[in-house]
């Protein structure tokens, strides 16, 4: 029998040999002479683990003994995630796309950091979550913490990991960067891995996972988070699982293969009935809540994601930014043709500019918020909704898309509706599409899409009330999931009007407004 009594933060117990006990943690128990229990033992990490190792169910101290500090009290999955980072120095959280795994991470982190068990920790996470996820959930989280984001030149990459901070963000590509990686690996204080999204690093023939590998191959503590760990095949677990255990899998890739995968043709391998239990299996030791489990989950959770502009998109951009600021100075931009203008600029952001002489789109090269964008699909527990506010770069997503090997139906103005309301019974009846590139204005009313989980915006659009009715879509009656809204940005200008549409004030007068973010 287990008691944690928190007045005196101690565990009490009934065992049948209390001397044992006490002789493993001497300075932190005592003999009890109670009717019900013989032994208390002080609440700390160190006699936590040792009563675990024993047999005995104790949970973390973080449960009883931390404050929880932020602007949001953790829900009940969110102290549980906590918990179990606490106790396993090293582990996966595999939790779905939006159960809120990134705080869970920061609170076990800070409170490790509290009990002088973490100096510091180091986070590497996609581009596109450096600054609107981690940095800004550190901020909200635990505000007197610091951070600091590792990235830019090496002269700054290096600089900010000389500074004293409780947590350095990395990109996932800086891992490569033999001078960033050899800093933290060499910082004995840097105890603390966090990896997000891990999933990305699940090639091991890539210099990327190797030097992952090295780096925390030494350290104390590596938490790697991830929902989707195998994205493509029950095989993705092996590479994964070898960052956190090699015991679990087999030495080479091809006999974890042949556990897991049916040989079928010459080039062909499908996954055994067991397979995606044997993937899970070697994922260990691991945490892992659904959506549908965390019924205190709010309704939507929104994520911003940074994403950013190729060199040709920052040239057209700034071009056009210069000559705005031109015609602003001289009077030429009202509240009439403002929209327009801006309009102009967003076209830019997405990857697309149309030609006013033939109406024809010219595409831009936009790799890099199309590789956010195939992110976030792939982190999708169920199907995704995707929301482009121009036709003109919907065709070109849906080829480059299909190209990377997703599935996806289109609708926009130019499809028929015979054909559109084709395309949405395939989408919700059938497994393919998994996901739904949509114009806003089609999307806006009258579509019950309860099978998505995830509707993502590839670019702000401009109408409140279109926003609202395209999120209802799936956030109506008869969705089981919990949802997630994923909105992507590369410029002030597009979070600006994000806000002015959180805010309510996205009309034609405060359209104006959106100039100040491009008036440097």
């Amino acid at each position: 029998m287990v008691l944690i009594h928190e007045p005196t933060k101690s565990v009490v117990l009934n065992v049948s040999d209390p001397a044992y006990i006490q002789s493993l943690i001497p300075k932190f128990s005592k003999s009890l002479a109670h009717p019900d229990y013989n032994l208390a033992v002080k609440h700390t990490m160190e006699s936590t683990r040792v009563l675990r190792n024993l047999g005995y169910d104790v949970p973390s101290p973080i449960q009883y003994q931390y404050p929880w500090p932020g602007k949001y009290s953790p829900f009940d999955h969110q102290r549980l995630m906590s918990d179990f980072l606490t106790l396993n120095d090293k582990c996966f959280n595999l939790s779905e796309m939006g159960t809120m795994k990134t705080a869970s991470a920061l609170w076990a982190a800070d409170y490790l950091m509290s009990v002088g068990e973490v100096r510091s920790a180091a986070i590497f996470s996609p581009m596109s979550t450096m600054d609107t996820v981690w940095k800004q959930d550190i901020f909200d989280t635990l505000m007197h913490r610091t951070c600091g984001i590792v990235h830019g030149s090496m002269e700054h990459r290096l600089k900010v990991l000389s500074s004293p901070l409780d947590f350095y963000v990395v990109n996932h590509d800086g891992v490569v960067l033999t001078e960033v990686v050899k800093c933290i690996r060499r910082r004995k204080d840097i105890d603390l891995i966090i990896v997000d999204e891990v999933s990305m690093f699940r090639n091991s023939l890539t210099d990327k996972y190797k030097f992952l590998e090295w780096l925390v191959e030494k350290k104390k503590r590596v938490w790697l988070i991830s929902g989707t760990p195998c994205p493509n095949a029950p095989t993705d677990a092996w590479a994964l699982a070898r960052l956190i255990d090699k015991s679990k899998v087999p030495r080479w890739f091809g006999s974890f293969q042949r556990e897991t995968m049916l040989k079928v043709s010459e080039h062909r391998w499908v996954p055994k009935k067991d397979a995606k239990d044997k993937a899970y299996a070697a994922l260990r030791p691991a945490v892992r809540f659904l959506k549908t489990d965390c019924i205190d989950l709010p309704p939507v959770v929104t994520e911003n994601r940074q994403t950013s502009m190729s060199k040709q998109q920052t040239q057209l951009f700034e071009q056009m930014r210069k000559e705005l600021v031109i015609d602003m100075a001289h009077g030429q931009i009202t509240a009439v043709n403002a929209a327009d203008k801006i309009n102009k600029l967003r076209q830019i952001l997405c990857g697309v500019i149309k030609d006013p002489a033939s109406s024809d789109y010219i595409l831009l090269d936009h790799k890099k918020r199309l590789r956010d964008l195939e992110d976030v699909l792939d982190e999708a527990a169920a199907k995704a909704i995707v929301i482009v506010p121009f036709k003109g770069i919907i065709r070109t997503l849906a080829q480059e898309l299909e190209a990377h090997g997703h599935t996806v139906g289109v609708i926009n103005g130019d499809v028929s509706p015979k054909m559109r309301d084709q395309i949405i019974n395939q989408f919700k009846h059938e497994e393919h599409p998994q996901t739904l590139l949509c114009h806003p204005r089609v999307m806006s009313h009258g579509l019950n899409l309860t099978v998505a989980d995830v509707t993502a915006f590839y670019a702000p659009i401009y109408s409140g009330d279109e926003y609202e009715q395209v999120i209802e879509r799936f956030n109506r009656a008869g969705q089981t999931r919990k949802m997630t809204l994923v909105r992507l940005g590369a410029h002030p200008l597009e979070w600006e009007i994000y806000r002015m549409v959180d805010t309510k004030r996205l009309n034609q007068k405060t359209i104006l407004d959106l100039f100040d973010t491009i008036t440097y």
